[in-house]
């Protein structure tokens, strides 16, 4: 799995329902043995921007690429697809706004980080109005943008149209959300990859 298809996983992941309680499946291609409604979450392209060496101790070597990522929703009725895309869209939307569930500490409504339930639910100023962690420097926030090492300025739903599969033996309707961004990958010169980069703050 591709390092964005990753992200988009695992933003995606647990947040998606239909009939109102299931949560919906995200799967890693759709086959004959797979049940709609689903996910599936494919790289369209990949494309390299720029980069450099960082000299130190085991020089590093930073790359900035640009990628673009197709989330496929299949569905059996327009309702569902309505219902769908709104939510795909809103998670999108959650991100980009910092909202507290899409930080890399929540986990299922506690903090890893206070190891406790998470503050912004019982914590009321400014930012918990807004659905954000109330203390995100003592609280060690880490927005899904900086987690994944992408360029928040750079992240944005590049279209969105219906590819209805209606010759298959059980029409199938398909709504794909284009979203695309640009990010970092770093390697040690020896060619292995760095986990844990340190990012700078035009990500944030």
């Amino acid at each position: 799995m591709f390092p964005m298809e990753k992200a988009i996983w695992n933003l995606l992941k647990n947040s998606i329902y239909y009939d109102n309680e299931i949560v919906l499946p995200l799967i890693r291609r759709l086959t004959s043995q797979d049940e709609t409604p689903c996910i599936t979450i494919q790289q369209a392209s990949e494309v390299y921007i720029s980069g450099k060496r960082i000299p130190n101790a085991n020089e590093i070597i930073e790359l900035k690429n640009n990628a673009e990522v197709w989330i496929n929703i299949w569905c059996d009725t327009e309702e569902q697809r309505n219902s769908l895309v709104n939510q795909v869209e809103t998670r999108i939307f959650q991100a980009l706004a910092n909202h507290y569930t899409t930080c890399a500490r929540y986990d299922d409504g506690d903090c890893t980080f206070l190891e406790k339930e998470c503050a912004t639910r019982n914590v009321t100023n400014g930012r918990t109005a807004k659905c954000q962690c109330p203390y995100p420097n003592d609280y060690d926030y880490c927005s899904w943008f900086k987690q994944n090492q992408i360029i928040k300025r750079t992240f944005a739903i590049t279209g969105e149209q219906d590819m209805d599969e209606l010759d298959l033996v059980k029409p199938v309707l398909r709504t794909i959300i284009k979203v695309g961004m640009n990010y970092y990958k770093c390697y040690n010169v020896g060619g292995h990859e760095i986990g844990n980069l340190i990012v700078n703050e035009e990500l944030l």
